[in-house]
């Protein structure tokens, strides 16, 4: 173990101290009143003996938690624990759960570790984690509709620690649902996306169905689109595209976003992949042969001309579909999380 002293104040971080005032109400005055630290670390166990084992995270994560608790023993007027640089914690607190540091699930203390951030969204009350991902790669984004924030931070703690003890791969599957139980009287889905606050990847859970009436349907390239792009105009009359068809549907959650208004850049963007597909002789030369069939009347053949057009379109909508669903793009501008 290594531990260094550093004669000044760490960095102020406001959102740290935030959040951990859900738990420490005097973090904020903790954190001001702080005026040198000690960072405390596994560094170079191994590096300098051959013989030495090298920690994994696990291990090196329940190490460095005794380690901390002896270390608040032995110098009592220390004011704060900061873990990883987004988890602040009280010494007393640390103190009497780092004694359970090599504790097996479900007696860990990973309440040290990580936060639990609630968060609202319309009637749903939610909540996803920070600190997580060190352990798995991912934080949790749980949005289940029907309990209250008690109820909710109890689901996500048990979660937490459970994927803490398993890990992601050998426990909670993409795309499993979950059974209604005592608690949820509904399905839950989960899904391996990108967190829609910007946290970076989340396992996500869901309600299944729509509970409270949360979800609408949104046209994948809207009409404006549809009405005046030549591919889209084309594929319309020939009966190979249309705006209202399922596949160009997506439901999306309102309360999730600032507002209905779509993003120029998700439309601006889809707009240059339609124009992509025929800027090319061979398109140029398909419209020719195509408007020449439909002016003789002869829709079959111009429906067959265009048909490798409107499989490439189909392709586009099921990929903005996707990107929408794990949230690696946006129709709409999302919302920054709401406190309940």
């Amino acid at each position: 173990m290594t531990i260094l002293m550093m004669r000044a104040p760490m960095p102020y971080d406001q959102r740290l101290w935030q959040r951990a005032s859900w738990l420490w109400p005097d973090a904020l005055h903790a954190a001001g009143r702080h005026r040198a630290h000690l960072i405390v670390s596994t560094m170079g166990s191994s590096e300098n003996n051959a013989d030495a084992k090298a920690l994994g995270f696990a291990e090196s994560t329940q190490l460095t938690t005794a380690v901390v608790g002896a270390v608040l023993e032995a110098l009592p007027d220390s004011v704060a624990v900061v873990w990883r640089g987004n988890v602040g914690r009280s010494p007393e607190m640390w103190l009497e759960q780092s004694r359970c540091a090599f504790d097996p699930f479900p007696d860990q203390p990973f309440g040290l570790w990580m936060e639990i951030v609630p968060f609202r969204s319309g009637k749903t009350v939610g909540a996803h984690t920070v600190g997580l991902s060190a352990f798995m790669g991912r934080e949790i984004e749980f949005e289940v509709d029907g309990l209250d924030q008690r109820a909710v931070t109890a689901r996500v703690a048990q979660l937490s620690s459970y994927l803490i003890a398993t890990g992601l791969d050998a426990s909670i599957k993409n795309g499993a649902v979950f059974e209604a139980d005592a608690e949820i009287d509904h399905r839950v889905a989960v899904l391996h996306r990108n967190s829609r606050f910007n946290i970076g990847p989340v396992i996500s859970f869901s309600s299944v169905p729509d509970r409270f009436g949360r979800v609408r349907t949104y046209p994948i390239i809207p009409a404006s689109i549809a009405r005046n792009h030549p591919l889209l105009v084309m594929l319309g009359k020939v009966g190979l595209f249309d705006p209202a068809r399922t596949e160009n549907q997506i439901r999306l959650k309102p309360d999730h976003y600032h507002s209905e208004v779509r993003l120029e850049s998700f439309d601006e963007g889809l707009s240059q992949a339609l124009s992509g597909m025929i800027a090319t002789d061979t398109y140029a030369e398909a419209d020719t042969n195509a408007r020449r069939a439909l002016a003789s009347g002869d829709i079959a053949s111009a429906r067959s001309i265009l048909q490798p057009w409107a499989e490439e379109v189909g392709l586009l909508q099921a990929a903005a579909k996707l990107a929408l669903t794990l949230c690696d793009a946006f129709m709409f501008m999302p919302a920054p999380p709401r406190s309940p």
